[in-house]
């Protein structure tokens, strides 16, 4: 299964002394690969791998394994390159036994493991998206977190000469089933996991992804408890907010209404981190009392990262655009993510990946139609099914682009 010739992109880094690097290889219509590498530097992967025909769960499982061993064997990756995967499954009370004893789960367990109940939009019962890092030299001081007896919460501390990157995933706090009170309990239980590595929410987050079930009724609890946990940690509209997806999922925990992931990064500078924006578009998410971004740029000595928020059709006044019309709402939704990245210099071919969700599955078709005409069309992209925030809100993306930069910070890991 060899892939077509990889599309590249080289742009010039200092005066067209040297160049960063985008590569995308099509492996297939169920294997997309996005990479991005500078002379000397690190190299960056993601893949989405699905499985496009209907199957048994444990055969599926099997067919992604196989795939996913295939594509970072040819690319020259290792258990040691990765560092964090996420799942998104069709089932997860059912599933999660069956996935927890695959090789698959063995394979990506040496990084962290996101599973998340979003049902595939394709036509299988499982996706996968995974993030390895290649250093230019050496190898990263790597670390698995071992949680004991809560065997699904996960999380990875991968140390490099400049930077560490530590993720969590399927972070939380089954007991009261109150929205509110467990978020509460997941913050604090997260604060606490990045003090025993001394970083701060206030420094070093920069991105989470919060899964909330029965969104409609809960999404209110949450941003609340969030709202408060920031404030009282310093993340403010004077400062800055983090990067965040707030989407219906359901986490292994059956008493459990919020899960989260997360990604930290250590060593970083507070002048490293900005905030983008694109009013034109969009406002401020304060605007209408919610405590997120709507993208940073991360800056690096030869990249930026601009992690682009869960993003839906909004206007500028905050209100949702085009209510009721998903081709319109996918078109406005996709002018926003493109309008934030233009803000920073970059465009969607700078995206790395996108994951789309989709309030009602029967607009699979006329979404899918759309993404593939306006994304670039070898992106590695995962569709999955998923209430956003809004009722009325019918569609919702998010992704990161990566971008060539000199400044006087450290390079990339």
């Amino acid at each position: 299964m060899a892939p077509k010739t990889p599309e590249t992109f080289l742009t010039p880094l200092n005066a067209g002394e040297s160049f960063a690097m985008v590569k995308r290889w099509d492996f297939d219509q169920t294997i997309k690969c996005s990479s991005f590498s500078t002379p000397g530097g690190a190299e960056e992967y993601y893949f989405a791998i699905i499985n496009d025909e209907a199957m048994s769960f444990d055969k599926a499982i099997a067919e992604l394994c196989e795939k996913y061993q295939f594509v970072t064997g040819y690319l020259g990756l290792s258990e040691q390159t990765l560092l964090f995967s996420r799942l998104h499954v069709s089932d997860i009370i059912n599933q999660k036994d069956l996935l927890a004893k695959s090789e698959l789960f063995r394979h990506i367990g040496h990084g962290a493991v996101s599973v998340i109940e979003q049902t595939p939009l394709t036509r299988d019962s499982l996706v996968l998206f995974s993030y390895h890092v290649k250093k230019g030299t050496g190898k990263f001081q790597k670390k698995i977190l071992d949680n004991g007896r809560e065997a699904w919460r996960t999380g990875m501390v991968a140390k490099g000469d400049h930077y560490s990157m530590v993720w969590s995933s399927n972070q939380a706090e089954a007991g009261h089933f109150d929205s509110q009170q467990q978020t509460e309990l997941i913050f604090k239980s997260f604060s606490a996991f990045l003090d025993r590595y001394n970083l701060s929410v206030r420094k070093n987050l920069v991105r989470t992804w919060i899964y909330v079930r029965d969104i409609d009724n809960h999404y209110a609890g949450m941003v609340e408890a969030r709202k408060d946990f920031f404030h009282s940690h310093g993340l403010c509209r004077e400062s800055r907010f983090v990067a965040s997806t707030g989407i219906e999922g359901r986490g292994t925990e059956t008493g459990a209404i919020i899960t989260m992931d997360s990604l930290s990064i250590g060593n970083i500078e507070e002048e490293q981190i900005d905030t983008m924006d694109a009013l034109e578009h969009l406002p401020r998410t304060m605007l209408y009392g919610v405590t997120f971004e709507r993208g940073l740029r991360v800056r690096f000595g030869d990249r930026s990262h601009l992690v682009i928020s869960g993003t839906a059709s909004i206007d500028e006044d905050g209100k949702v655009a085009h209510e009721g019309d998903i081709e319109k709402q996918t078109h406005r939704t996709i002018d926003n993510a493109e309008a934030l990245l233009r803000s920073q210099g970059a465009t969607l071919y700078d995206m790395t990946y996108a994951l789309c969700y989709l309030r009602n599955p029967k607009d699979y078709e006329c979404v899918k139609e759309i993404v593939s005409a306006r994304l670039p069309g070898n992106i590695p992209l995962i569709t999955v099914e998923a209430d956003v925030c809004r009722p009325a809100w019918l569609f919702e993306m998010e992704g990161v682009g990566i971008i060539a930069d000199t400044n006087p910070f450290p390079p990339f890991m």
